[in-house]
């Protein structure tokens, strides 16, 4: 879009309006580990090591962003069985809320040649006692550097005992991150570790295999063996039952490949598990990569097919607004000038019902270099339990600066790996996927017909009520006017009678629209409509997904009208459509 078009690249901004700009980040530090009784490393840096700053979570400084909780910043407890992968959860932590990360091994060490008692007893390899440690940690929290951004234990508590001697020297602890991790799950990783012995570097047989030139000279330490491992594991389930039933509520779980509802799969990314966190800790103010939500449809939101439709690109374009302020998307939105709608494709497989529930679910799809595709789906749940799909839908996002070119996605490394591809536990299965399919590509390019030198010819005008707060035109309303100019291309007969007859008896099942540069409030735009079948060809793909779970949409013998929206006197074009036109009845519990 020219930069002194008077016409906005978008139908709506979808900015995240009081979220700072800064792309500061901590100084990265040396990260010191180490080995604890499990075996197993733990980090005591608080930054991530600097080669990964282009993607930083937010590109903003965390220590701008503390966790509070009652205004006073949180102190939170990692625990988890070993290899649950809680290092790179405090790495995190520690880089998002810039909070000081304490691991209790570490300080013993560094307060030992203040403390002769310590010193003595760590020579000896004998424990520390509780309430040494815990006086230890009290004094640490009561630096300003804690007091101000928060601490994150590692470490300790690991028993009951210990969490009533923290409490009992004043330690105040806000929450508890539970990395509930299947058995099975740690067997396999610890199991599969390989070290080299001359770099000391760790590898895993399968996840992250040794390069044939070593892969003969890495060993398997002692206690990684699997009947080892399990016999650590019913220790540590002990111990932790025991500090779950002391802090109760305060503990947040995040299941990791137990099978359980929700979890997350066992080869889940760390990031992933990190979003996952985040929700745990910030609630209502963190949405996460998958936003799900349940509504209530009101009368006046339902009706045909085509009604629905409109009422559902509302709640999508609800939803996608929800990741954009409060999701995983908010820090790339917020180092974006705005966020522009580029295309999106919507489908209906039934009317909505006035005072039915339903279960709206919107996740992060795809990242692409210079593009987010969000997916969409409405469900319903039925008497006999069965899961009804009402409607999917599929939105294809950029990102622009201020001059309106399109920006690569910010932190676009990282959310890719929070995308539907790595998460594994979405909802809507592959054969929403296969559907949304259509998103991913040009819109322009893939749905609109060719337009015919005898094209119906129209113009509007842009009216106050088609337009959002911020004074833009609603994708709603973009997809009503649609609807109702078919009507009137083919009530003064602008297409052969068939056609003009199909228009006017059929309704909307399905949308693809390609966004250009929308008007705002009075202006003037020229409108093209054409229609026609869709072809043979057409028609078999569409039979094609139909038999692969599809809806029924698009076969052959439905109709599809393409429009195309032109700022009177020329220019960018503003909006090109294609609405997908049935004749036939559509079963109303038809399937995906």
């Amino acid at each position: 879009s020219p930069a002194n078009s008077r016409f906005v690249l978008q139908p709506s901004p979808h900015c995240a309006p009081g979220l700072a700009n800064s792309a500061a980040r901590m100084a990265p530090q040396a990260a010191p580990t180490i080995d604890d009784h499990t075996g197993h490393s733990i980090t005591s840096s608080s930054s991530i090591n600097s080669s990964s700053s282009s993607s930083s979570i937010g590109g903003r400084d965390p220590g701008l962003e503390p966790l509070h909780r009652d205004g006073r910043p949180m102190n939170i407890v990692l625990l988890g069985p070993p290899a649950a992968g809680k290092g790179t959860q405090a790495e995190f932590l520690s880089e998002r809320y810039g909070m000081v990360h304490i691991s209790t091994g570490d300080l013993l060490r560094a307060r030992a040649k203040f403390l002769p008692e310590v010193a003595e007893l760590m020579r000896m390899g004998k424990l520390v006692p509780d309430d040494v440690v815990s006086f230890v940690l009290k004094e640490r929290l009561d630096d300003a550097d804690c007091m101000a951004r928060g601490v994150l234990l590692d470490g300790f508590p690991r028993t009951r005992a210990q969490a009533e001697s923290l409490e009992a020297a004043g330690v105040a602890v806000t929450a508890v991150v539970h990395l509930q991790v299947a058995d099975d799950v740690v067997v396999d990783r610890i199991s599969g570790r390989r070290i080299d012995p001359i770099s000391g570097k760790i590898y895993h047989v399968t996840d992250n295999p040794p390069p044939p030139d070593i892969k003969d000279r890495v060993v398997q330490r002692e206690d990684d063996t699997p009947d080892k491992i399990r016999a650590r594991l019913k220790v540590y389930h002990a111990e932790a039952d025991a500090i779950y039933s002391f802090y109760g509520s305060r503990v947040k779980k995040i299941r990791v490949g137990d099978g359980s509802p929700g979890a997350l799969p066992p080869d889940v990314r760390p990031l992933v598990v990190f979003d996952e966190v985040r929700k745990a800790l910030e609630g209502d103010a963190y949405w996460g990569s998958v936003v799900r939500s349940e509504i209530m449809a009101k009368a006046f939101e339902c009706g045909n097919r085509s009604a629905s439709l409109v009422s559902v690109s509302r709640y999508f374009e609800h939803s996608r607004f929800r990741l954009l302020r409060n999701g995983c998307l908010a820090d790339a939105a917020a180092r974006a000038h705005r966020v522009a709608l580029r295309a999106q494709v919507l489908k209906t497989n039934s009317c909505l019902r006035p005072m039915c529930r339903y279960r709206l679910c919107s996740w992060l799809d795809a990242v692409s270099q210079r593009t987010v595709v969000v997916g969409h789906a409405l469900t319903q749940t039925l008497d006999n339990g069965e899961e009804l799909t009402i409607a999917v839908g599929s939105a294809s996002l950029v990102f622009l600066g201020s001059h309106g070119e399109a920006m690569d996605v910010p932190g676009g490394t990282r959310l890719c790996e929070l995308s539907a591809r790595f998460r594994g536990n979405i909802v809507p299965g592959p054969a929403v996927a296969a559907e949304l399919r259509a998103a991913r590509g040009d819109v322009r390019g893939g749905t609109s017909a060719p337009a015919p030198a005898d094209r119906w010819r129209t113009t509007t005008t842009i009216a106050a009520v088609d337009l959002d707060e911020h004074g833009l035109v609603h994708e709603a309303a973009c997809l009503a006017s649609c609807d109702r100019l078919r009507f009137e291309a083919a009530s003064v007969g602008a297409f052969p009678a068939p056609i003009s007859k199909q228009l006017l008896r059929g309704q909307v099942a399905s949308a693809h629209i390609a966004y250009g540069a929308l008007a705002t409030q009075g202006d003037r735009l020229e409108v093209f409509v054409w229609a026609h079948p869709c072809d043979q060809q057409e028609g078999q793909r569409k039979q094609q997904d139909r038999d692969h779970g599809a809806d029924q949409v698009g076969v052959a013998g439905d109709l599809r009208v393409s429009f195309e929206f032109v700022p009177v006197g020329g220019g960018t074009a503003a909006l090109q459509a294609t609405l997908f036109i049935s004749e036939a009845v559509v079963p109303e519990l038809s399937k995906l």
